[in-house]
């Protein structure tokens, strides 16, 4: 039994290299995303009531683009002034593009975010988020599972591309 997972699993990790391989080597035909916030698509995102602090924030999400594989999301999100605690779900890099933003780490630690600024938030840290107007920023949210999990999933998902393209 246990040979036959063994040669299950080379089998799979031989079947997820070669996928990647395709993928990468051969490329695919792929055609850019380009998206203005004046004429972006947005729809409510409320903040969970519990993690407001202050305010009544009306909060809007666009979705501009995912990756081929799934794993990582591009989006314009905007809120009105507002302050509350944000608990990140994924590994989220913003983009400040109008407005500004007052954020304190866990640690204490403050920064003052304003457009043309780049900040990353790993999954599972908190910050407290001050808004003292309208603010609008993209968003790029990558999403992580498991190492073993992850890895079986892109081989998957680049498997299915291979096929599908």
């Amino acid at each position: 039994m246990k040979r036959i997972l063994a040669a299950a699993a080379l089998l799979l990790a031989c079947a997820g290299a070669y996928a990647e391989i395709r993928l990468h080597e051969g490329g695919r035909p792929v055609a850019g995303i380009a998206m203005r916030p004046g004429i972006a698509a947005f729809r409510p995102a409320p903040i969970p009531a519990d993690w407001v602090v202050a305010g009544n924030p009306v909060t809007e999400v666009a979705a501009v683009s995912e990756t081929h594989d799934g794993s990582a999301n591009v989006y314009l999100w905007r809120t009105t002034a507002s302050t509350f605690r944000w608990t990140h779900h994924s590994d989220e890099i913003v983009t400040i593009l109008d407005g500004d933003v007052f954020i304190t780490e866990a640690d204490g630690k403050r920064h003052h975010l304003t457009p043309g600024d780049v900040a990353h938030f790993p999954v599972g840290s908190v910050q407290l988020w001050e808004v003292p107007k309208t603010l609008l920023k993209s968003a790029i949210l990558k999403h992580r599972e498991p190492p073993l999990v992850e890895a079986s999933l892109r081989w998957i998902r680049r498997a299915r591309a291979l096929v599908a393209g």
